[in-house]
């Protein structure tokens, strides 16, 4: 595995040293285990882990291509890996330290255009039936955050949406009442109409309530 991860190392750097671009094509297995000096089936080792990178892909009659860098698939793979109450409070700790930097990007970087979209949803009236109200207002509150994160401009901090937005939209699922998320609806709205107002201290007062509709325990030591 060490020497697997050496080849790995190797693969990535040859990437950037030579600078091939995203789509352009990487040297055959055979090539790269004599550039490497190693054998073939160590090549193949290097090239699964890169692939579950999301670094490279390898086609039938195409061979290895470089892939384009994608953040959230790197973000993403965490996911799996937090598995403690403490974790998933300072994760979210996170997430309320980073979101109000978010929402001034996109103050400053949206369209009134954006913002009219971004608002247009939370304007409509929920579904009857608790079960499809519910439903719907956890597809809006993801939908809203991550749109709000989108109209930062900054892919790697769109990147984060998936560990920073919809991991917790997962656990909101069972656990928020109707009228948690009718208030967090509201509270969207306000974020919406004070950026568009350009009155982002309101917007970020706003976004702090919202925030504080869920928010799991860190317990202290």
């Amino acid at each position: 595995m060490v020497r697997a991860n050496k080849v790995v190392d190797g693969i990535q750097e040859m990437i950037q040293r030579e600078a091939i671009p995203p789509g352009g094509r990487l040297p055959t297995e055979h090539a790269l285990a004599r550039r490497f000096r190693v054998s073939r089936p160590l090549v193949r080792e290097a090239i699964q882990a890169l692939r579950a990178l999301g670094v490279v892909e390898s086609k039938p009659r195409v061979g290895l291509r470089v892939l384009p860098f994608r953040p959230e698939a790197h973000l993403d793979a965490m996911i799996p890996r937090i598995r403690t109450e403490e974790e998933r409070a300072e994760l979210y700790e996170l997430r309320c330290l980073l979101e109000p930097a978010v929402l001034r990007l996109a103050a400053r970087r949206a369209s009134v255009e954006e913002l009219d979209a971004l608002e247009r949803p939370l304007r409509a009236p929920l579904p009857r039936g608790r079960a499809a109200a519910v439903s719907d207002a956890l597809e809006r509150d993801i939908a809203f955050h991550e749109g709000l994160w989108r109209l930062a401009g900054n892919r790697f901090v769109l990147g984060l949406k998936g560990l920073l937005v919809r991991y917790f939209a997962a656990l909101e699922r069972g656990s928020l009442s109707l009228a948690a998320l009718r208030r967090a609806n509201a509270q969207h709205l306000a974020v919406v109409r004070a950026l568009k107002a350009g009155d982002v201290r309101r917007a970020e007062r706003a976004l702090a309530l919202n925030l504080a509709v869920f928010r799991p325990e860190r317990r202290l030591s």
